[in-house]
């Protein structure tokens, strides 16, 4: 809820908040009207969390009125500070070795079929999953970020101030994948890397891979892509170095435009050097605005935007916000799901664009 007002009127709300049912953890946004107008609400909800014995995160919104991964990165090292128990010194070996992974967060177009793909590699690799911040994780688990083995981000984008505060804070190492394991040479890239890092056996996870490899080499034999098909994607630099590594280097599909967001968290070298590896260096330059004959990966804004200006684009929603269509089952573009679904949408979106023409 936002709460428009003074301090007191604030305590009036939570009070009724509180008085409804238990609640583990309160969090307020402070408005920006509220501290331009200098509102101390601090010393009010420090009383109030003593007063319930609720925890509570108080967050200023500037901060959050940068891009939404400042935002995300922001609130993750907040919680971690607010909620996570020390790290145990005398910490007991565990037959299974787990991981914490970061990086998901609220424009992940799927996240809930993300993580359960990535939690399935892992588990094939003989890894758990102990906690994934951000994908409702309950507070008691969060608290335990420390009796796993290893921290794993998988956005550095949204990932920057974690991975410094998990690595100050934490005797335990953090893996930085470079990106979500997209397509399958970076999902193999993925359970190669966790596997070593952690002395575990990733030889079941590669031959299911291989499964899926051999899965779309079948319909892209018998399906194919014509050689005039181009694509164009938005998105953070990390995500599109997946894309890019699978659509061009894997498919063969030659990038049209890449538009890569959010470029003041640092990583656009991701992207670039991408790009460089497959020769792909002028898609940088070109204005997504002015795309057509596209295979398009983007949120749905985009899509629907530039569909105004062109007539032969298809969209493949890869980001939030969505367009409203409704997905009962759990999908992603994460793994070898996610290369396979991606695939799919690629090869029927090509006999859309064929068919326009």
């Amino acid at each position: 809820d936002y709460i428009f007002g003074t301090a007191e009127q604030l305590h009036r709300a939570l009070n009724d908040l509180f008085s409804e049912r238990s609640y583990d953890l309160f969090t307020v946004i402070q408005t920006p009207g509220t501290s331009l107008l200098g509102e101390a609400l601090e010393p009010e909800l420090d009383a109030i969390s003593k007063e319930f014995g609720i925890p509570h995160l108080f967050i200023e919104s500037p901060g959050l009125s940068e891009n939404s991964m400042i935002g995300y990165d922001e609130a993750t090292v907040r919680l971690m500070e607010l909620l996570c128990d020390k790290p145990c010194t005398n910490k007991k070996a565990s037959k299974i070795p787990s991981i914490n992974l970061f990086g998901f967060d609220a424009h992940e177009k799927f996240p809930e079929g993300g993580l359960k793909e990535i939690t399935k590699l892992l588990k094939l690799c003989g890894i758990s999953v102990h906690v994934a911040a951000g994908m409702n994780c309950p507070i008691t688990d969060f608290r335990t970020i420390a009796q796993a083995d290893a921290n794993i981000i998988l956005c550095p984008e949204r990932c920057k101030k974690t991975a410094e505060y998990l690595r100050s804070h934490f005797p335990i190492p953090v893996y930085e994948t470079g990106g979500m394991p997209i397509g399958f040479d970076l999902t193999e890239e993925f359970v190669r890397g966790i596997s070593s890092l952690l002395g575990t056996n990733c030889e079941p996870a590669l031959d299911y891979i291989e499964e899926s490899r051999s899965r779309a080499f079948y319909f892209i034999a018998h399906k194919g892509f014509p050689k005039d098909l181009r694509y164009a994607a938005e998105g953070e630099p990390s995500v599109l170095r997946g894309y890019v590594d699978y659509l061009s280097g894997y498919l063969g599909i030659k990038p049209k435009v890449i538009h890569p967001l959010y470029l003041q968290c640092h990583t656009e070298n991701l992207i670039q050097e991408k790009l460089h590896e497959l020769h792909c260096e002028d898609a940088l330059e070109q204005d997504i605005a002015s795309v057509n004959n596209v295979i398009l990966l983007a949120g749905a804004n985009t899509i629907v935007e530039l569909n105004t200006y062109s007539d032969n684009i298809f969209g493949i929603e890869t980001a939030n916000p969505g367009s409203g269509y409704i997905h009962v089952i759990p999908k992603t573009y994460v793994g070898c799901t996610g290369a396979l679904y991606l695939l799919e949408q690629i090869l029927n979106g090509t006999k859309l664009l064929r068919a326009w023409n």
